[in-house]
């Protein structure tokens, strides 16, 4: 379709809102713009949700340090080698 007189179909868009953001521009803004603000995603809420719970436990567990110095005094705690071996390769590599 060709539009010849550009005029007279200007009429049918006057009265729409997106020609009259164009007419009057700044009332336009001013009226839509709404106030910043910040609402964090729920995986975020969830993620510092997490990284408080671990701000709160203790550095050292201390019922693992207890249980691993029996082990080690009653001449009970081994490592074989190949895990030995496994985790120098895994954090070397």
């Amino acid at each position: 379709m060709i539009v010849n007189n550009v005029n007279s179909s200007s009429k049918f868009y006057s009265s729409s809102v997106a020609a009259s953001r164009y007419i009057n521009p700044t009332g336009y803004v001013r009226g839509v713009q709404k106030s910043d603000a910040f609402t964090p995603s729920q995986e975020a809420q969830s993620f510092s949700e997490m990284l408080n719970k671990l701000k709160n436990e203790p550095e050292v567990r201390q019922d693992r340090v207890n249980e691993l110095e029996a082990q080690i005094s009653a001449g009970r705690y081994f490592i074989p080698a190949d895990a030995i071996a496994t985790s120098i390769m895994t954090n070397r590599y």
